[in-house]
């Protein structure tokens, strides 16, 4: 088996992923004590071992934040969006005003995702999804993504004195961004 080395783990991580794949148990788990610095806790099978260690070496090697992975899978697991969906620019309190079809939608962004009508939603995109009836990129039916016609864009442009492009939604449709 390669040799993963967390001082420079960039470098043989993926001969190191490679090798998991064909490890035996006992392999697995002087990784596993190396890696994590416990026991592999009891009943844990092989496959799942091969994924836990993936998962160590990738933090290791790419200087991912363990405790905020674990934090955002709990996050998921529980019901509620994800830190990456959010894209980490929306506060607890932001609402989103949108007008669709010549009628206004508010979302409200909190802790335990958006709420729209009173109805939690895990994504922008099941909210956007829900109003046109068609699959959409929230954050661009939202306007979050710069260029894309919406308010967002038509702000960037106006700052940097750009003239307007032809816009990707409909005329009717704007969307802007309140902070509360």
């Amino acid at each position: 088996m390669t040799k993963f080395d967390r001082s420079s783990p960039a470098l043989d991580l993926p001969a190191a992923l490679s090798d998991l794949a064909t490890a035996d148990r006992k392999t697995l788990v002087g990784l596993w004590l190396k890696l994590v610095g416990r026991p592999v806790p009891a009943n844990l099978s092989v496959p799942f071992l091969r994924r836990a260690l993936a998962f160590e070496m990738q933090c290791a090697a790419l200087g991912a934040s363990k405790a905020r992975s674990i934090t955002d899978l709990q996050r998921i697991a529980a019901g509620r969006s994800s830190a990456a969906s959010v894209g980490g620019r929306l506060q607890p309190g932001a609402r989103l005003i949108r007008e669709w079809q010549g009628r206004t939608w508010t979302v409200e962004f909190t802790e335990a995702g958006f709420v729209m009508a009173g109805e939690r939603f895990a994504s922008l995109s099941a909210i956007a999804q829900r109003i046109t009836g068609a699959h959409w990129s929230g954050p661009r039916f939202f306007g979050l993504k710069a260029g894309t016609g919406t308010a967002a864009g038509a702000a960037q442009q106006r700052s940097s004195g750009a003239t307007a492009p032809a816009r990707s939604t409909p005329p009717a449709a704007t969307s802007q961004l309140e902070v509360a």
